[in-house]
């Protein structure tokens, strides 16, 4: 035990406490561990949360990004459909679609741009000089032809050129050039009918095109293996016309010669079965003023122009007169030199004084005078509703693109002159359809027929199947009408208006029409300009075809002169084409293989 000697021993400096007292159990962490835990907890944290993402990524929520990686390498080809074609009423084609490549080259990927247009040029029937010109621009694309043949596609693949690729496309063939043009119409670069038939009938010819993924490279070339088939192209189904190819080869020559001859601004030809309102031939031709070359009209004028028709219409009142018993063929009339309706003074295309005349004269010679007569005694309410019955101010009701209905005032807003000049085919638009529906209703006895351009479809097999024909409905009585076709027989006789209409060996029954071209400028008529027309069927008593031909500005101007030859000679043909007996025993048109094998 240590000596207590009394005095209080004390520690060394070295063991005194300094500062304040520390709580016995308690550290104190330094500020740079605190920070670097704290740095590893945010860090846990964060590779947490990427974790989470990453599995939901993987799963539901990562469809949509998938997709877009899809999109960035895999393309969606559209493979085309071929198009329907269209026939002519004995199925030969007149509109056919074919396949054909369309052959693109991405110029930067040539490494030598000379040899490849030396190896092209032979297969494009491109120069290779011009051909090297275009591969030396670094576009990136460019198309070379869009119309290969399948023949000359697998040549140019057997090339291996880098960068240059085929692209399937259906082509368009007319067997038979231009025939027909106008009422076939066209299609654009899409392959979309955008005028005449192939603009009517889009939906059926189109078909439907296919689908095929294919994968692509970052350069541009399709991966070798990846080409995947969405949807197979449906074929587009056919139509088979009412036209006859032969007959309208015919019509369209004999119609270029007459443009040709009279010096006509244009020319329309429709021909026609009365009975069944088959078109057999539909004709527009257009003359160029320069040159004097009369080409294919740019548009269906048969159907699209609307013109004055003249003394064609005066069928209308003769019509309607003889069916409520107002004249008969052998009624006379005193007809004047001249005649003055409020102010407006009316007269005949030649001078004469006044003398009685039969209506058959009148119809026969084409009597302004004697026409306007009768439609007083008709009276204007009358012959209005003659006119819409007849189908004047209406559509046809063949659906075509751009058919006009024609231009028929209302009978509240007619002139006081109007009396005077609509019975003579002034004031009044029609389209020369609407003429030959007139002439056809007359031939047929007094039943209108609405006209047809389609006779049936063709499925993309090849099977026919016939449309259903529109009933027809009558308009002229048939006493009536059988006078009317006698008074229309003398017409293209010595004594009528139009004896170069004959037909040799046929009774031919028309009416011809010369009216003047209005002027939008003036309100009047222009000066020297006119419309001449022929229109009329065969054989006369019992009627197998009925045609129509129309000039616009010909030389001379008169329709007897310059339409009727046209109409004798496209009759000419026609009539012994369908073995129509010249005695004038008409037989009914022979039917077409598919109806024959239809039985329809």
């Amino acid at each position: 035990r240590p000596r207590d000697d009394g005095r209080r021993r004390q520690r060394p400096d070295w063991r005194r406490r300094r500062g304040p007292v520390r709580r016995p159990g308690r550290r104190r962490v330094p500020v740079g561990l605190r920070r670097l835990r704290l740095v590893r907890l945010l860090t846990v944290a964060g590779f947490l949360v990427v974790t989470l993402r990453v599995v939901q990524l993987q799963g539901s929520a990562g469809q949509p990004y998938r997709t877009l990686g899809q999109e960035e390498t895999v393309v969606q080809e559209v493979l085309p459909a071929p198009r329907g074609a269209i026939y002519d009423r004995q199925g030969q084609p007149l509109v056919l679609s074919v396949p054909v490549d369309e052959v693109v080259a991405d110029p930067e990927l040539l490494p030598d741009p000379a040899r490849a247009a030396g190896e092209l040029a032979p297969l494009l029937g491109e120069p290779p000089a011009t051909l090297t010109q275009e591969l030396s621009v670094r576009s990136g694309y460019l198309v070379l032809t869009q119309d290969l043949p399948a023949a000359d596609a697998s040549k140019v693949l057997a090339l291996d050129l880098p960068g240059v690729t085929l692209t399937p496309r259906e082509h368009l063939v007319a067997p038979n050039g231009d025939l027909a043009a106008p009422l076939l119409g066209g299609v654009n670069a899409a392959g979309v009918g955008v005028s005449g038939l192939e603009e009517e009938y889009q939906r059926i010819l189109a078909g439907r095109a296919g689908l095929e993924d294919q994968a692509v490279a970052p350069s541009g070339v399709v991966i070798p293996g990846t080409t995947h088939l969405v949807r197979a192209p449906e074929p587009g189904t056919g139509i088979e016309l009412t036209i006859d190819a032969g007959l309208q080869w015919v019509v369209e020559q004999d119609l270029a010669a007459g443009v040709a001859k009279a010096q006509a601004q244009n020319g329309i030809a429709i021909v026609e079965d009365p009975r069944t309102g088959a078109i057999l031939a539909m004709a527009s031709v257009v003359r160029d003023p320069t040159t004097g070359a009369v080409t294919p009209a740019p548009e269906n004028l048969a159907l699209t122009q609307v013109y004055e028709p003249g003394s064609v219409f005066k069928l209308v009142t003769f019509s309607a007169a003889l069916q409520d018993g107002i004249i008969t063929p052998d009624s006379v009339i005193q007809v004047p030199s001249v005649l003055p309706i409020d102010g407006a003074i009316f007269h005949d295309a030649w001078s004469h004084p006044a003398e009685p005349m039969t209506a058959s004269q009148i119809l026969a010679q084409s009597s302004n005078m004697g026409t306007i007569l009768i439609a007083e005694r008709l009276g204007v309410d009358r012959l209005a509703a003659q006119i819409s019955a007849l189908g004047f101010g209406h559509p046809t009701g063949l659906g075509f693109p751009g058919a006009s209905p024609g231009l028929v005032k209302p009978v509240s807003s007619w002139s006081p002159t109007a009396i005077g000049s609509t019975p003579i085919g002034q004031d009044t638009g029609v389209t020369a359809q609407q003429i030959l529906d007139l002439f056809s209703t007359v031939a047929n006895g007094g039943v209108a027929v609405p006209p047809r351009l389609v006779a049936a479809t063709v499925s993309p097999s090849g099977q026919f199947h016939p449309l259903a024909r529109q009933p027809g409905h009558r308009v002229i009585a048939a006493s009536a009408d059988a006078e009317l076709v006698q008074m229309m027989e003398s017409v293209a006789t010595p004594v009528g208006t139009a004896p170069a209409a004959a037909v040799p060996g046929y009774t031919v029954a028309g009416k011809t029409g010369t009216s003047q071209i209005p002027d939008p400028k003036t309100g009047g008529y222009t000066p020297g300009a006119y419309w001449g027309t022929f229109a009329g069927f065969a054989p006369a008593q019992d009627p197998a075809l009925a045609a129509v031909v129309v000039m616009t500005r010909p030389h001379p101007i008169y329709g007897g002169s310059v339409s009727a030859p046209v109409f004798s000679e496209i009759m000419r043909y026609a009539l012994p084409h369908y073995g129509i007996a010249p005695t004038g025993g008409s037989q009914p048109l022979p039917p077409t293989p598919q109806e024959v094998a239809s039985g329809g």
